[in-house]
């Protein structure tokens, strides 16, 4: 029987606790889960449970209708243990683990398993309840009792999969009264021992291989079977080693279970070795007078202040925000050596830009809209496009050329199975790599790439920051290697300040970042045509020019021509003022058009005065409108110098009249009515 000391231990563990039904489902109050029973209430109930997310923990629960898993539960990190009695044996049944940093461990086995009758071996529970304990012994009783323990959710994976893993082998090994059980054992430790050994440590493997000795009953020359050290020293030598292929055929059956072996956060581990195999045995020591001797590779500009050599960067944005006209935009302009928006581009760079979206001939029509602008009407051979320097890459294209499925990944999630695990896109980006060194090969220079978009060229979970990494490490190799790029995202569809799609890691590693949003009506120009764009522009990562004019938000428009313009990020009734100003029109004479409800933007709308002379002098403040101030006295009209000596008795600051000794101290206030020209 439960105790009020058993109660309080339980709180004291973190536990939000509940009385839970014969059917297995909390008790509920109003219809509704309750949190808050009373101890009297707890103490009286038949079964106990505690709730996951309330209680800040997860359960591993061990559901093998054959009880076979259970068996290795006792391999896993000590923890809050219960389970139930069975026949006089208590198999453990659920681990209770304190959630983390890393959140909550999200594991089921097979995937599509409803239950046990399903063949369901282990799923944790996250955000429903445990029934942990019951008044009635042979149900439910805690093993171990103690708080539930802080462990890294990758080994507790590690340990799942290599469970699951071994009961689908002993499902499937030879029987004791059949024999042929030394070659299937030399088998499965060939196939453990190919594990990467950082990942998956030898003792851990042996731990888990004993254990299925005694599962299987053959624990006579237990010592023997140990021999997955052995087979990776003969692996160190070059020497045959059965792998899961040979175990799999010898078995005849698939052992699904070990592609589950590679999704662990550390499965990248062997390409990373495989790649620092030729490093030197240590690094560099490297003194302040050493490091002023060293000549290091120059950063230089591509696309001033934006883009860089040796810089990786991203655009994103919304739907219709003109991510592709813009980064096709961008490619031209640089592979031409023409300025951009303001941006200058002294030197011609060659540039690809991968579409792996659009159809070709659509492609070709937005890119025929910005050319306009690089070629003259009146002499059409004067083109300031480089064709020759600007490198596109379609679907179709691929199609064309006998890519029967398209663009392969340059990422890929690694929950794919055991083939992502070995890859995670490297083939896909190989592709890219092969199309950059060619085009250094024909124009001798290194090029910069667009890839667009993300969504299109990856299959990830974009919210799984294990899943950006590998493509994030590429992009930081290729730009140490001299090959810049930029990739084109998504926005997050949380909100207009929730930056790109997917996990925040992705920002952390850029140089720069460009935010790109359809414009809302009241910002928008009336512009001619079906083809315009209009568009707002951020910087929301600008390294190098983070304190310059050019971060700040601006309004970017082309036309059907394919003329581009930025301008203040400022409503479209602010550019009325300034057309109105422009046209000759004072401060009063605009001031007076108001009073009159004459000043009206696009849709119609009027603005009074205090509005107009509000957004008059923010525009001032912009110095998109210069006013000529001339320091004259407000009583005689005579110029008063600014330099004469002297102050007003009576105001201390102002410098009196020479004419008239009249200070500005002394002139009447005016109602609002009554401002001029000069009061601002």
């Amino acid at each position: 029987m439960r105790t009020i000391d058993d109660l309080e231990r339980y709180k004291k563990y973190g536990f939000v606790l509940t009385p839970v039904k014969k059917d297995k489902k909390p008790e509920t109050k109003d219809g509704k889960w309750f949190y808050d029973w009373s101890d009297e209430e707890l103490l009286k109930a038949d079964n106990l449970g505690f709730y996951h997310k309330q209680s800040n923990v997860f359960t591993i629960d061990f559901d093998d209708k054959n009880y076979v898993a259970h068996r290795y539960l006792s391999l896993f990190p000590h923890t809050f243990t219960d389970g139930k009695d069975l026949l006089g044996q208590a198999p453990y049944t659920h681990l209770t683990y304190k959630v983390n940093g890393q959140g909550a461990l999200k594991f089921k086995y097979p995937t599509k398993a409803k239950g046990k009758e399903d063949g369901l071996l282990i799923e944790t529970l996250t955000s429903t309840h445990t029934w942990f304990h019951s008044n009635d012994e042979d149900r439910f009783e805690v093993w171990e009792d103690q708080p539930p323990e802080d462990v890294d959710i990758n080994e507790l994976r590690k340990y799942c999969s290599l469970t699951c893993f071994m009961v689908e082998v002993s499902r499937n090994f030879p029987p004791a009264n059949v024999g042929a059980r030394d070659e299937a054992h030399l088998r499965l430790t060939g196939a453990l021992a190919r594990l990467n050994e950082k990942v998956y440590p030898t003792d851990l493997l042996n731990k888990f291989h004993e254990r299925f000795c005694h599962v299987i009953k053959d624990t006579k020359e237990i010592k023997n079977r140990m021999k997955i050290d052995r087979q990776r020293a003969a692996l160190a030598n070059g020497k045959k080693v059965y792998g899961i292929t040979d175990l799999r055929e010898h078995l005849d059956s698939e052992l699904e279970a070990y592609n589950l072996l590679f999704d662990t956060s550390d499965a990248e581990v062997p390409e990373q070795e495989q790649m620092h195999e030729t490093d030197p045995k240590e690094y560099p020591l490297i003194s302040g007078l050493e490091f002023d001797t060293i000549e290091y590779p120059k950063v230089d500009y591509i696309l001033n202040p934006i883009f860089t050599t040796r810089s990786f960067n991203q655009i994103y944005g919304y739907y219709e925000s003109g991510k592709t006209v813009f980064g096709l935009a961008l490619s031209i302009a640089m592979a031409s050596g023409q300025e951009f928006l303001g941006w200058s581009c002294d030197n011609s760079v060659p540039t690809l830009y991968v579409e792996s979206e659009l159809p070709a001939e659509l492609f070709k029509s937005v890119r025929s809209s910005i050319l306009t602008q690089y070629y003259d009407v009146n002499n059409p051979e004067n083109s300031t496009y480089r064709g020759d320097r600007h490198f596109t890459l379609t679907q179709d294209d691929l199609t064309n050329n006998g890519f029967k499925y398209g663009f392969n990944p340059i990422a890929v999630a690694k929950e794919h199975g055991k083939k992502a695990a070995e890859d995670y896109g490297r083939r896909g980006r190989e592709f890219i790599e092969q199309m950059l060194y060619k085009i250094e090969e024909r124009t001798g220079q290194k090029p910069f790439y667009f890839l667009d978009n993300m969504s299109r060229l990856a299959t990830i979970d974009e919210n799984k920051a294990p899943d950006w990494h590998p493509f994030i490490n590429w992009g930081i190799d290729m730009k140490n290697k001299g090959y810049s790029g930029c990739f084109v995202h998504h926005a997050n569809k949380g909100g207009n300040n929730k930056g790109s799609s997917g996990s925040s890691f992705i920002g952390r590693l850029l140089d720069t970042s460009i935010a790109l949003r359809k414009l809302d009506n009241e910002y928008r120009f009336n512009m001619a045509g079906n083809k315009n764009l209009q568009s707002s522009i951020e910087f929301d990562k600008s390294r190098g020019f983070g304190g310059s004019h050019w971060t700040q938000k601006r309004i970017l428009t082309m036309n059907e021509d394919g003329e581009w313009k930025h301008y203040p990020y400022l409503k479209q009734i602010s550019f009325v003022i300034l057309q109105l100003h422009q046209q000759g029109l004072t401060q009063s004479e605009i001031r007076e058009m108001a009073k009159n409800k004459e000043i009206k933007d696009e849709q119609g709308t009027t603005y009074p005065q205090s509005t107009v002379d509000r957004l008059y002098l923010e525009l001032v403040k912009l110095q998109l409108i210069k006013k000529n101030r001339n320091t004259r006295c407000w009583d005689c009209g005579d110029s008063i110098s600014t330099d004469a000596d002297g102050s007003c008795p009576k105001c201390t600051t102002g410098i009196p009249c020479g004419n008239c000794g009249s200070c500005i101290c002394e002139k009447p206030k005016k109602d609002k009515e009554t401002l001029d020209e000069d009061d601002y």
